[in-house]
């Protein structure tokens, strides 16, 4: 099977089993992923990049300082900025972050849904994925050109 495939089955696992939104960067480097994975509605992502809100999301805050995984209310005393309440006015109420990796070569995922708090074992399996993609893109500044435009070209 082909990385793209892996990565797609990964990532479609969450998709078809999950009522989760979310946003999945991959080999952080300087500030920037390697590979990006999005289902967050597209009209959050709009508003969220417009508003600059990457530099004071708590989530991202917590995950460059941290690994393992933790609840958006836990950080709720931290977001002085609202990220989360904006969040809410597209339907993304509850969520955890993930983060895996050292601190030059970091993979963080942002979980999201209406329904409710996520439970220990849903917290679990998103840190699980995203521990899978970070190991299954180990190399990745290496991979062949062809393997990482497919890749990045994984829609979901």
């Amino acid at each position: 099977m082909t990385l793209d495939a892996k990565i797609t089955n990964l990532l479609q696992r969450i998709v078809v089993e999950h009522d989760w939104k979310f946003a999945i960067g991959v080999r952080i480097r300087f500030n920037n992923p390697s590979l990006l994975y999005q289902t967050y509605p597209q009209e959050w992502q709009d508003y969220y990049t417009k508003n600059a809100l990457v530099m004071v999301d708590p989530t991202v805050r917590w995950g460059l300082q941290n690994t393992g995984y933790c609840t958006w209310s836990s950080l709720a005393k931290e977001d002085s900025e609202g990220v989360f309440a904006a969040a809410a006015k597209f339907g993304l109420n509850y969520g955890f972050a993930v983060s895996e990796g050292s601190p030059m070569d970091r993979s963080m995922g942002f979980f999201a849904r209406s329904s409710g708090e996520f439970s220990e074992s849903e917290m679990q399996e998103g840190d699980s994925l995203v521990k899978e993609l970070h190991n299954l893109t180990d190399g990745f500044e290496n991979w062949d050109p062809d393997d990482v435009a497919a890749a990045r070209a994984i829609k979901l």
